[in-house]
This record gives C-alpha cells, sequence and structure tokens, in this order.
C-alpha cells in the first residue's frame, strides 16, 4: 500500500518535527495517512517511529534488498539500516 509514491525500504527525511533533516528507511504502512520508519539507531526496525507521510521527503534510493526482506516477512537488522543510511549520506556529500 504504498502511500504519496513511498515505497518499502526507501529512503525518506523528515521534514518537519523534533528530527527534522534526519533520514530514515521505511520499514512499514501503518495505515492511509503514517508509515513505520528505521534509522538503526535510536529508531530500531523493532519499535520503528510512526511518521506522517506528510511529514517525509522521498528520497530517489529504494534499497532493493531491503525492500524484498520487507515484503516476504524476513529479518532485516539494524545494522543493514545504518550501512544504507550511511553509504547514501556518503554518496549525497561527494
Amino acid at each position: 500500500m504504498p502511500e504519496r509514491g513511498l515505497g518499502l525500504g526507501q529512503v525518506v527525511c523528515s521534514r518537519a518535527g523534533r528530527d527534522k533533516g534526519q533520514y530514515y528507511v521505511v520499514v512499514g504502512f501503518i495505515d492511509e495517512r503514517f508509515v513505520a520508519v528505521a534509522d538503526g539507531l535510536k529508531k530500531k526496525v523493532a519499535s520503528p517511529k510512526k511518521k506522517n507521510v506528510r511529514h517525509l521527503a522521498g528520497q530517489e534510493q529504494v534499497v532493493d534488498e531491503i525492500a524484498h526482506k520487507l515484503a516476504t516477512g524476513q529479518k532485516v537488522d539494524d545494522s543493514e539500516i545504518r550501512s544504507v543510511l550511511r553509504s547514501w549520506r556518503q554518496s549525497q556529500e561527494a
């Protein structure tokens, strides 16, 4: 149930709230307005942050490996999320 162009495994940036400017990976859909996001540090995959889709800016990158694992119900480690976000930030800085 992708909302507003967001999909599982997609890198997103928070546009509002205390976490403004923080990058996350979409790990689930709660309902029409909310998604579950994790960064692997403060917000783990086991207890993701509930975020309004209007407060997120979707980035172009979708991590296919994580999206596939989430779609098939496999376990996604926080270290995988951290690694993806770290490499994504480095590619943005370059």
